[in-house]
């Protein structure tokens, strides 16, 4: 899969940041207490590195994205590069704090530099006393990071939360061999209604992606979006779709997969009374079967809930969005990527060549795309459908002079 530009990932790291931001409820904290929590972390870059963002930038980052969606989180041009310097006073103050209080965050560093008159609070920016702390050491230690005791969450309305996972199931022919069937459930926190399951012979994004556009179509946006860390959910295809559906995809930590609790119980009711007497012999008929299933299931008490998955998810409050009405709901789960036209008008993408006949040579052009279908390709801000290139097609085109070359 193709891997996207260093300022798409920029964008995309910015909003994994931001999105616990977006679909705030009268139960969460104030913004700002929220702000606050999330400039005391540590989060990872692309390239492995653990950064401390300030709370002034989680801010800004808000609202550009609020502003301008995904594009706005890109990178913007500094017209102060160079002019900032950090006077000693203030840098032998901030790596003397680090050194008495190593468990300290950046931000409680620099309150205390405030209120004892080392800095003040106005230049140096904080942004540069962040950057400065970040170059030279002065971070706070990751062994220092509290760890914080698991706690069990229940989510009130539809669509606040949609957890997803992969099961592994039975073998079935396929040709002439047996192959593993794998199934991908797509689960309401709130209601454990199963907005989407079926099942595949991979495990991939290909998958997921599919079974979340078909949930998106009946059901709706949801706010947030909770799996593990496989390839397919870690994916920076996935993380796109979810900054362009406004969705917080949020990761269960490593090695606690209690979080997905529901969901498990759900793939051992599957495997004890769905599975167990199992009779097909495709794939086909193995997931009509399992819409069968699912239709008893979700007018079945829950024993959790007092009541059933359906009349839980028709009698509480829905909080999924509309989906937006577009021409064909693809492009809202297309990777995108620039890529430059040739003097010919084509572009090359994944290995094959399409004709972008609107595009200016020698251009770098915004290009949407699905890489399991190869050819559908959209380009350009009002997605105009790419051709594959057929030269013996295109050399037919003198045999009508009258209608111009195209």
């Amino acid at each position: 899969m193709t891997t996207p530009d260093p300022e798409t990932q920029k964008a995309l790291w910015r909003y994994g940041i931001i999105s616990p931001l977006l679909h705030r409820s009268d139960d969460d904290p104030a913004l700002a207490h929220m702000i606050a929590r999330l400039a005391d972390k540590r989060f990872i870059r692309a390239d492995g590195t653990a950064v401390n963002v300030s709370a002034e930038t989680i801010r800004k980052w808000l609202y550009r994205y609020r502003a301008g969606g995904l594009d706005a989180l890109a990178d913007q041009p500094r017209s102060d590069t160079g002019k900032h310097h950090i006077p000693s006073e203030v840098a032998e103050a901030m790596a003397a704090l680090r050194k008495a209080h190593p468990h300290w965050s950046v931000a409680k560093v620099l309150d205390r530099l405030l209120s004892e008159g080392h800095w003040t609070g106005i230049t140096p920016s904080r942004a540069s006393l962040y950057r400065f702390a970040a170059a030279h050491g002065l971070k706070r230690s990751p062994s220092q990071a509290i760890t914080t005791a698991r706690r069990p969450f229940a989510f009130n309305a539809f669509g606040q939360l949609w957890m997803a996972d992969f099961m592994h199931g039975p073998k079935l022919r396929q040709a002439r061999a047996f192959k593993k069937a794998i199934l991908h459930a797509i689960m309401d926190d709130a209601s454990r209604y199963v907005v989407c399951a079926r099942f595949d012979w991979h495990e991939n994004i290909q998958v997921l992606l599919t079974e979340l556009m078909r949930a998106v179509s009946r059901f709706g946006i949801c706010q947030r979006f909770y799996t593990d860390n496989g390839p397919c959910y870690a994916s920076s295809h996935l993380k796109q779709v979810c900054a362009r559906l406004g969705i917080h995809l949020v990761h269960t930590p490593p090695y606690r997969p209690q979080g997905r609790g529901k969901l498990e119980r759900f793939f051992k009711t599957v495997r004890d009374q769905f599975l167990s007497d199992l009779h097909a012999d495709t794939l086909e008929r193995l997931n009509a079967d399992l819409q069968e299933y699912l239709a008893e299931y979700h007018q079945r008490p829950h024993r959790g809930l007092g009541q059933s998955p359906l009349q839980k998810r028709l009698a509480g409050e829905n909080a999924c969005r509309h989906l937006p009405e577009v021409a064909d709901i693809r492009h809202l789960f297309a990777a995108t990527r620039r890529c430059r036209v040739y003097n010919d008008n084509t572009i090359r993408i994944n290995g094959c060549t399409f004709e972008v006949p609107e595009a200016l040579p020698g251009s770098k052009v915004e290009v949407c795309y699905l890489p399991w279908e190869a050819n559908w390709i959209s380009y350009g801000d009002d997605l105009k459908p790419a051709r594959p290139l057929d030269k013996t097609a295109n050399a037919y085109r003198f045999n009508h002079p009258k209608g111009g070359l195209r």
